[in-house]
């Protein structure tokens, strides 16, 4: 009759610990959920917040016939403060231009520094 009496307590003992597995699972799982929640809404709330501050940044220009991107950043830029080949290429990556090669009649977002 010992082994018996032995033998039920360990199975209750168990299933015991199968909820207590299950319950930990689910406690888990529930903190993983709010955590990326509450992230979520922070960037959010952050990128919302931010989003009208990068326009003063920046200015639009309109290509004119004749212009090219020296042109361009030299008009904009200091020739003496500021490198104009790092202006043409931080002008370049903005706008996703991989030549030198400008379209009249198009607009270019021009970085102010």
């Amino acid at each position: 009759m010992n082994g018996l009496n032995s033998y039920t307590l360990n199975y209750q003992g168990a299933k015991s610990t199968n909820k207590k597995k299950k319950t930990v699972l689910k406690s888990f799982l529930t903190a993983a959920v709010v955590i990326f929640s509450l992230s979520m809404l922070l960037i959010l709330i952050f990128s919302l917040i931010g989003f009208g501050e990068n326009s003063s940044n920046f200015t639009r220009h309109e290509i004119k016939p004749g212009e090219s991107l020296w042109s361009i950043a030299a008009h904009y830029y200091e020739t003496g403060k500021v490198d104009l080949r790092k202006m043409i290429y931080e002008i370049k990556k903005i706008n996703n231009i991989d030549s030198a090669i400008i379209t009249p009649g198009k607009e270019l977002i021009i970085p102010l520094k």
